[in-house]
Formats: structure tokens, sequence, C-alpha cells
């Protein structure tokens, strides 16, 4: 590499992973949020992407940083601002995802990355970055409550060009969540309110915990700092849930290292205090500090810190969570908890690797999931009366065994709401048991109503058993709890399709790429939106961008639309491919792709066909879409069709 120095070359916008750079406007970004991040590190960053896959020598980097700055320590301060660019990414050193160490030369950036022109950002999704900025979270659900003719003027609105974020799992439908999110039924029907920020919540006042700084030396503890994050999320939660909600942890999460002021974030998210804090571990001490602001005036309400033996943290996590339900109390008039949080306390071992597990399971990766099983058990065998490792392990594992953690955890913790979630989602996804979980749902939205993939599950539930207009009020309710999941507003989206209501989940759609135009699973349901408005070709661009920017591929819907098209040797072609696929891997897992091809090509016997050996070998997934989904209508009214619908016992 040359030694040309920054600025020499045209200004551009790299994007990779969550992060945007923007050299022109020298400003990093993570999924729409600026991030704070120093000169050095920055200008280290930009040197480093710029050659993205080249080693870029200590020698390059210091003519091009440091050249003007005759008298500093060199090696010291790119050591410092390594260190500070890999802490902004959550990168490691060890084991790097973005920047690379290459011993005795220099660094590498590793991650893949896309380069865009920053003087000619035409895109539509790139003109919506400064609707962002000017919009709430909250704002951006507004058109949900519209009336379909007022939608309508949105729908022919620009597509939204994107690029790659991680894929999207079943599993997070939890996000099945996030891996927390999918499955049932709620007996009791929540209303749905206005979705203004000051309304949104009437009678209920919100809060937000916001990521705790992880301020130890350590990388590899931002582990211990996003765990207490979620779990003073969830004790918080837990107190008096009609007066007090609690942002869920997906939203709170996106403001990790970003410059907003706490008056943003408070309009953003619609809350009146914000929690805010750090912790630094050294050996087996443990620091944390944490202070409540007031958004209305950011005044400060409450501050302090906690020098404790790395063994009392969940005793700090229980006296924090109630000092704040104390000082919030006082002004707010929030009725104490319900329940202990920690009715049994584990060893700090055991808690360490849960922590690690979930740490790892909210990477919403392949590999983080079978590393976080690991940990998991881990902390069963070293605790095995803990429940919360057991419903860790029940939304990563094999159905046999995800029933069986999912019930220890019950029976472990009765009154866990995330147990009951863990429950009803093994119940609705793998064991095909509706009945048990909407009641497993239903319990878990009764211990825990701000707990937002309860209700996605629900919604999901609701919809395999045609209840339309319940689904979509579950699903808004999730989106108010965790406004920045994008996994609820695709789920959303995908409910107000299959209620007739094309126009509004178009617009929830432009309102996803709003928030991160580079969305795969928003462009997979695009897609199957356009499915249902027989608009076949576009259906095929959205299915191949989500592929492109890094979604699962869907291969079935294309197929489909080719057929639709009248193109009928590409859809022969794309169905012999997935019976070559099926063939080597027999589990029933593509049935309902197959089925859907051939339901393309008019097949009617081949896709009955197909659909009963979904049923025979037991797909994970199920067969509750082909039930309601219009692109399954011409088998819906063939008795063989209703016969296997009654055999896997669909409430009525």
């Amino acid at each position: 590499m040359s030694g040309t120095k920054l600025g020499a070359r045209p200004p551009l916008v790299y994007c990779f992973g969550p992060y945007k750079l923007d050299t022109a406007r020298n400003e990093l970004s993570k999924f729409g949020l600026r991030v704070k991040l120093e000169r050095k590190p920055l200008q280290l960053l930009t040197a480093l992407v710029e050659s993205a896959g080249e080693v870029v020598t200590r020698g390059d980097l210091r003519r091009q940083l440091w050249a003007e700055d005759l008298f500093v320590d060199f090696e010291k301060g790119l050591n410092v601002a390594a260190a500070k660019l890999r802490a902004t990414l959550n990168d490691s050193p060890e084991k790097p995802r973005y920047v690379e160490t290459v011993a005795g030369e220099g660094y590498r950036f590793i991650a893949e990355i896309e380069r865009f022109s920053a003087t000619a950002r035409s895109s539509a999704s790139e003109q919506l970055d400064g609707k962002v900025q000017a919009a709430s979270a909250i704002d951006l659900l507004e058109t949900c409550d519209s009336k379909p003719e007022d939608g309508a003027q949105h729908a022919s609105s620009a597509r939204l060009s994107p690029s790659r974020l991680q894929r999207w799992n079943t599993w997070h439908g939890i996000a099945v969540v996030t891996c927390v999110t999918i499955a049932a039924i709620v007996a009791a029907r929540l209303p749905w309110m206005s979705l203004q920020p000051v309304a949104v919540h009437t009678g209920k006042l919100m809060l937000v915990v916001l990521p705790f700084e992880n301020m130890s030396d350590d990388p590899d503890q931002e582990y211990l700092s996003d765990g207490i994050t979620e779990e003073l999320s969830t004790q918080l939660g837990n107190f008096n849930p009609q007066r007090l909600g609690v942002i869920g942890r997906t939203s709170a999460m996106a403001y990790k290292h970003s410059t907003k002021t706490i008056g943003q974030i408070g309009k953003d998210l619609g809350v009146n205090y914000v929690l805010e804090g750090s912790v630094r571990r050294d050996g087996s001490r443990i620091r944390v500090t944490a202070q409540l602001v007031q958004v209305s005036d950011q005044a400060h309400v409450w501050a302090q810190d906690y020098d404790r033996d790395v063994h009392d943290l969940l005793q700090v996590e229980d006296e924090v969570a109630t000092t704040i339900a104390g000082q919030v109390g006082i002004s707010m008039a929030v009725a104490k908890p319900r329940r202990l949080s920690h009715a049994h306390i584990p060893p700090p071992e055991a808690h360490g690797a849960y922590l690690i597990g979930r740490y790892y399971w909210y990477k919403r990766t392949p590999e983080g999931w079978s590393k976080s099983q690991e940990y998991f058990r881990v902390a069963i065998k070293i605790d095995p009366q803990y429940a919360a490792p057991y419903a860790g392990l029940a939304e990563c594992a094999g159905r046999q065994e995800s029933l069986a953690a999912a019930q220890k955890a019950v029976e472990l913790d009765p009154t866990s709401g995330e147990a009951y979630t863990a429950l009803g989602w093994v119940e609705f996804f793998k064991v095909w048991d509706y009945i048990a979980a909407a009641e497993a749902l239903k319990t878990a939205i009764q211990f825990d109503p701000n707990y937002a993939p309860a209700h996605h599950i629900s919604s999901a539930v609701f919809q395999g058993s045609g209840d339309f207009q319940d689904a979509i009020e579950q699903e808004k309710q999730a989106v108010l709890l965790d406004p920045l999941a994008l996994i609820f507003r695709a789920s959303l989206a995908e409910e107000l399709s299959m209620a007739g209501e094309s126009e509004r989940a178009v617009e929830q759609i432009n309102q996803i790429f709003a928030i991160d135009p580079r969305y795969p699973k928003a462009h997979e349901t695009l897609g199957t939106i356009d499915l249902r408005r027989g608009m076949y070709k576009e259906a095929i661009n959205e299915f191949e961008a989500s592929e492109r920017y890094g979604g699962i591929s869907e291969r079935a819907p294309i197929g489909y639309a080719y057929a639709r098209l009248g193109n009928k040797q590409k859809a022969l072609r794309i169905l012999s491919e997935l019976k070559a696929l099926e063939k080597r891997a027999p589990s029933g897992d593509l049935s309902a792709d197959l089925a859907l091809v051939e339901v393309g090509l008019q097949h009617r016997d081949a896709a009955l066909a197909w659909l009963d050996k979904e049923y025979q070998q037991h797909d994970d997934d199920g067969p509750w879409g082909t039930r309601v989904d219009p692109l399954f209508d011409p088998l819906h009214s063939d008795p063989r069709f209703q016969q296997l619908m009654q055999r896997v016992n669909f409430p009525n």
C-alpha cells in the first residue's frame, strides 16, 4: 500500500455488518445511529477500510495518521487507537471479525464491505437517511393505525434498495425471537393504543436501560455488561407492568456507543426515564456504576457506585433494580414487585456461563447458537437448579431436548415469563401442540406483560389459527415494547398482508428500510407480499436482493413466481434443484417449499403429497402457514388438505 494521505481518495460510504462509515462526513454509524469514535481510531478505521483485504503496515499508518505529529509516541498511539477501535466495533484481537493484527507488519480489515459514492447517494434507501434522524422509532409505526385508504398513497413509493445484515432464523421468528421470539394464543385480548409517543403508553410510564459500558481492559468481558443490561431490563419489567413499561433489548442495544443525547433517545423510544451505567471487572472484583436520568429535563434523579466481589453480582442487580423502582415509585407511584427476582441464587460460575451463552445466542448466527448451547450446558452442569440456562437451551436445541429443557425451566421457576415463552415456542413450532402453546404464552404474558417476544410468538399462533386481527394486535404490542427490533416489524408487515391489507404491509416494509435499508428479512417479506399481489417479477427481485444482502436462499417462492409468470422451464429447474437437496437430506424441511412450487405449476396432487410428507416427518417449522396463506388457496377446498389439517389438530 502506498503512503497516500487520507483524503486523496474520493469520499465513499463503506458498509460492513451493521456499520456504515461515511468518509465525507468522518462519521461511523451502527443501525443508522451515529457511533462515538475519537479522531485517531476513526482515521485508523478509514485507512484500513479503504484497503480492505490488504495489509496496511505500521509504517504506512504512521505516514498517514501521524505525519504531522513528529514528537508523539507513535507505537503507543497506534496501539491505543487500535484498542479503542476494536472496543467500538465489539471486536477481539484473538478472534477478529473486522480488524486482524498481522504480526510484525500491521493490520488488515477482514470483513466484507460494500462501497457507495458519498457524492451520488441517489438510491431511495439512502434518501431516507435524513428522515430516520427526524422521526422517532415509534412514529414510524403510525401508519399501522391509519385507514387503508390513507396508506394507499404510500403503496407505490419507491422500493428501497438495501445491503447485508445477519440472516433471519426461524427461531427468530423469539425472533422465530431474536434467537428470542415466536409462538402462541393469548386468551385475553390486549387493546391497541395510539402510537404517538405521548399517548402510546397511556397510564404507563416507560423506561429504557441503555447498554452498560464495558470499562474493563478486556473486550471479552462485553458479555458481562450486556448481561447486566438485559437482566436489569427484565427485573424492572417485572415491577408493576401495568404502570411501568421497559423497552426491549434489541431497541436498547441499538444505542450502544451512541452519541445521541438522553433527550433524543427519549424522543426516539417514547420513554420517561433512562438508566445508564458502566461495569469494570478486575479479577474477582467488580464495579457497577448506574444513574437514573429523567428525560423531560435530563435531571439526574439518582446515581450510585457498587464495589463488590463478582460473586455478589446478582445481589447488585437486585439492589439496583429495587432502588430504581423506589426512586421511580416516589414520583410515579409504581407498585412494589410482585415476586423476588431471584428465588434461587446460582453460583457466580453458573451465572457467568449463562451470560456468555446469552451473549453468543444474541449474535443470531448458527455458530453463535452452537456456542451458546455449550455455555448453557456448562451452567446447567454447575447448577442443575438454575432455571435460566434451561430456557436458553430450549431456544436452540433439538426438538425433544428443547421440550424437556423448557419444561424444566418452568418447573424450576414457575413465575418466569421467559421460561413460559420458551415453552410456548417449543410447543408451537416443534411439538405442534397448539393448545399447550396457547396456554404457555397466556401464562408468559400474565407474568411478564413487558416481554416483547411473548407477544411476538402469540401473534404467530393467532396467525396460524387464521385470527389475523388479533395477530396484528399482538405484533403491534411487541413493536411498542421493542420498536427497533426489525424482525417484529417484518412480522407485522406479513400479518397485515395475510389480512389482505397489502398497502399498509408495504408501508411497514418501507418504514423498516427507513431504519435499516439493508435488512434482508424485509426484502424477503416484501417479496412474499408481492407474490400475493400477483407482482411476480418484483417478487423475484426482492427475494434475490434478500439473499444478496445476507438472507437465506428463497428458491421456492422464486420457482412459484416463475411458474405463475408462465416460465415453466425455470420453475421446473428450481423444482429439480429442491428435489435434489431434499433427497440428500430427507428431513422434511423442504417439503413445504416443494409444495409451493408445485402449487405454482398447478400440480395439486404433487403439492398435497409434499405436505403429507412434511406432516409425516414433522418438519420443525410446521404446516401452519399453508393453512392460512392465500398462496395455497388452490388446495384449501380439497378434502385431502382438510383431512391433513384435522390430523395436525389446528385450533378452530
